[in-house]
């Protein structure tokens, strides 16, 4: 049985831009929404093809080279990518519309990531616990968490500029406090956005977040 809970040898940033197809990205949500149902570990080719009432040929036709990426590969891709246009994008819009509070707007615009797309969250977050706790995932996610890092500092750095906090020391270190906070509560809230745990994950996070802040911030 071919099971996709293993990345291909073929690696890939997982910042880096891909082009997929029409087609790659049906599978793709389907895949994603399949996941989210059943599992990660539980989907199969045969269970994906029955699902998107394709043939079996056609998704080895997109994703069964064994010299390029799986389907696993590509889907994360595919949902690093979608959240980092996703967050780019509410974050400017804040900023533009004056309605900018520093991480809480960045914790609230991932979590809303998660209401809007829960099937590309739930493979997000997935991704996140492996990389967090199995040494080849962390490989392969080297890329992605420096960037939410990154992004996490030029918010406090944002902040700073408005106003909205004082100068804070060592924003490095800062940002690598915060990203544990907010991921680690998204994790434990499973990303289930329909469990009340995840209201209660998003208002901890932004409350933890506030206080380490304000031990960061210069007398």
């Amino acid at each position: 049985m071919t099971t996709l809970d293993d990345f291909s040898h073929y690696k890939r940033k997982f910042t880096e831009q891909i082009i997929l197809s029409e087609k790659q990205i049906y599978i793709i949500e389907g895949y994603l929404k399949l996941a989210e149902k059943i599992g990660v570990p539980n989907v199969t080719f045969q269970k994906l093809a029955d699902e998107l009432k394709i043939s079996l040929g056609s998704i080895h036709y997109h994703f069964g080279n064994k010299d390029g990426p799986n389907i696993l590969d590509c889907a994360i891709l595919h949902v690093s990518q979608e959240s980092i246009k996703y967050i780019n994008f509410y974050l400017d819009r804040t900023l533009f519309q004056q309605e900018f509070k520093g991480i809480e707007t960045y914790i609230e615009i991932l979590y809303n990531f998660c209401r809007s797309y829960p099937h590309h969250g739930r493979l997000w977050l997935y991704f996140y616990y492996l990389s967090l706790f199995q040494s080849k995932e962390r490989e392969s996610n080297q890329d992605y968490i420096p960037l939410m890092r990154e992004r996490i500092e030029q918010v406090l750095t944002l902040g700073i500029g408005k106003g909205i906090y004082k100068q804070l020391r060592n924003t490095e270190n800062l940002s690598e406090k915060l990203h544990s906070i907010i991921i680690g509560a998204l994790i434990i809230s499973g990303g289930d956005n329909s469990d009340p745990n995840f209201e209660m994950a998003q208002q901890n996070a932004i409350e933890n977040a506030n206080a380490v802040i304000k031990t960061h911030e210069e007398d």
